[in-house]
């Protein structure tokens, strides 16, 4: 398994305002993280009244702000949803995202939301039934031009399925479980597995797995291995290695964390990103998705920043330093004016129009990043910056 071959995606879950949402799933994507997922659940996670969005709606949303990042629910549970329903709810979001998505699926388990909604919560063993014959049909939708299915739980008689997936061979199937049977359901079935657990459970699990896939006639190095780890990984960026490492000498490609769970977690999630995942990517480069462009601006271009920015407007050496004092955060323009108390938001737009083409003509990249939710500087940038700042 090449170490350049591992991923790290964001599991961001839809319990938050459409904007936050927005917010968070273009800096996914910016910070250079491989996929984004949200979680097929329909209340809070901790308080069951937190607003909850339905997980393909959502996901539908959000695909076309993103252009990079692979998109997926972690993982969809059969028994919410007709099968057939389900695999067109996905394959229309592969459509809008450009054949991105990854399909996530698991027998479901949590009985207080199927009875909160009136959906039935059959026994452990009818709900794996439930899933392999799922499983089966959605098989047949993505390959056969009519699906004839005649099932214990779920029939199809003549059933179109039109369009397919964008991607070669179909949707990727994702499967969450670690029981027996879905052991072997995912060695039948899926290009994805999922375990969530300690590096020392995922170890002990991921043994079994190889036993499966045997079983099932399957090369065990066919089937990519991730996990959602049970251990936070967000305490530092050293926590964050020494975790990675863990799980990988467990035999786990992929890593799916949660977007940070309290505000002190943030920054770290952000310096990971910058630091520690080009380096294990194999990358000593900056990560592309925080500086962008032909040149990135380093301390040997010291004198040419302090010579460009010599003449600066007042305004756009406010703004300038309002970027560097809140370096690593994302600040839209309506937040800087009310901060430096300007008139009109144009003027923000302006003075940003006035930096940017000071750095493009002395052939420098716009030293900050700018998307839909605002601008950001990092760090490292923020520091050189503001000590040219301080010479002119």
């Amino acid at each position: 398994m090449n170490q350049g071959d591992h991923k790290y995606s964001i599991v961001l879950g839809q319990r938050m305002s459409w904007p936050e949402l927005l917010s968070r799933a273009i800096e996914t994507e910016t910070l250079g993280f491989d996929s984004l997922f949200l979680v097929d659940h329909f209340y809070g996670l901790k308080d069951l009244d937190d607003p909850t969005h339905e997980a393909y709606t959502m996901l539908a949303a959000l695909a076309p702000f993103t252009q990079r990042i692979r998109l997926g629910v972690m993982v969809c549970g059969n028994t919410y949803r007709n099968p057939a329903f389900l695999l067109k709810q996905a394959m229309t979001v592969d459509h809008v995202s450009g054949g991105r998505v990854d399909f996530g699926v698991g027998a479901g388990w949590v009985e207080r939301e199927h009875e909160a909604y009136g959906w039935d919560f059959p026994s452990a063993r009818e709900r794996v039934d439930r899933f392999a014959e799922a499983l089966e049909i959605w098989r047949l939708l993505q390959t056969e031009d009519r699906t004839t299915y005649q099932g214990t739980y779920y029939q199809l008689l003549e059933a179109p399925f039109q369009p397919k997936s964008q991607q070669p061979g179909g949707l990727p199937v994702l499967i969450g479980g670690t029981g027996s049977r879905m052991l072997r359901l995912t060695a039948r079935y899926a290009s994805i597995w999922n375990v969530v657990g300690t590096p020392d459970e995922a170890a002990a699990v991921n043994a079994r797995m190889d036993e499966a896939c045997v079983a099932e006639g399957r090369d065990p190095s066919t089937l990519v291995r991730s996990c959602s780890p049970s251990i936070n990984l967000l305490t530092s960026g050293q926590a964050f290695e020494e975790g990675i490492a863990a799980y990988h000498a467990a035999g786990i490609r992929d890593i799916y964390m949660p977007w940070p769970r309290t505000e002190a977690e943030v920054p770290v999630l952000r310096e990971i990103a910058r630091n520690v995942l080009p380096r294990l990517r194999g990358s000593n480069t900056v990560n592309p998705g925080i500086i962008i462009g032909r040149v990135a601006v380093t301390d040997d271009d010291l004198p040419r920043i302090v010579d460009l920015l010599s003449d600066l407007a007042p305004l756009s050496r406010k703004v300038l330093q309002h970027l560097i004092d809140h370096a690593d955060e994302r600040i839209d323009g309506a937040g800087i004016q009310a901060a430096l108390g300007v008139e009109r938001h144009s003027e923000v737009t302006l003075s940003f129009a006035d930096l940017g083409g000071r750095f493009t003509g002395a052939g420098f990249n716009r030293p900050w990043n700018e998307a839909q939710r605002g601008y950001l500087v990092e760090c490292a940038t923020a520091e050189l910056l503001g000590r040219a700042l301080q010479q002119v």
